[in-house]
């Protein structure tokens, strides 16, 4: 089940998406470049080229009150998206 689709600035697209079991997956312009199982969220951190340089992701995956699941996004260590 998809959860999240989050366009860049310079359009590149995550996918956020997530089974029944837990199993999360992050999609990078249409390739998986995270994969953890999890109940209650994880963090996933990886690396892609953008523009001939490298970029680090981190995406924080987790439950919040009440009953809703919060997505904060950071590139290079700065916030593109906090829920």
């Amino acid at each position: 089940m998809r959860y999240l689709t989050y366009f860049t600035e310079d359009r590149h697209r995550l996918d956020i998406t997530n089974s029944w079991l837990g199993e999360e997956k992050i999609y990078y312009d249409g390739q998986l470049v995270s994969r953890h199982s999890s109940l209650f969220g994880s963090m996933h951190e990886f690396m892609v080229v953008e523009n001939e340089a490298e970029a680090c992701y981190r995406i924080l995956i987790e439950y919040k009150w009440p009953l809703r699941i919060g997505f904060d996004i950071f590139r290079n260590g700065k916030a593109l998206l906090l829920s």
